[in-house]
């Protein structure tokens, strides 16, 4: 496990846009900078808790995370190992943004009860 499964250059995003419960993964080709349009604008229309990009292109880093902060992904950058989602999520970190469907509360925030502002943020190991 997960079971993997391969999508074809141009087919339909719908058949891995929507929540799959898992363990499950679906490879899409696409070129770099289009496939974080893709994943940033599901993650804005579908929804993202956490979103992960692997890169050693400094300058694609640097293009790719507005586009994170502007859907409301929170993202994580070239992180290897463990990656807990939610533990602890609400005392230790801002678990979800409250930016995108899939988080639509921040829970260690004000906004949880006035949800004028709203966080996001990045993580990365130290090099």
């Amino acid at each position: 496990t997960p079971l993997v499964i391969a999508i074809e250059d141009g087919s339909d995003p719908e058949i891995y846009a929507e929540e799959r419960f898992g363990p499950v993964l679906f490879l899409a080709s696409r070129p770099a900078d289009e496939a974080v349009m893709e994943a940033t604008w599901l993650a804005k229309t579908r929804g993202s808790i956490s979103s992960y990009l692997y890169s050693t292109d400094e300058a694609f880093i640097d293009r790719a995370t507005p586009a994170y902060e502007a859907a409301g992904a929170n993202l994580s950058i070239n992180l290897t190992g463990a990656m807990w989602i939610n533990f602890a999520a609400a005392y230790s970190d801002y678990h979800v943004t409250g930016l995108n469907p899939a988080g639509n509360a921040c829970l260690a925030d004000l906004a949880f009860v006035a949800s004028r502002f709203r966080i996001v943020q990045r993580r990365r190991p130290i090099t």
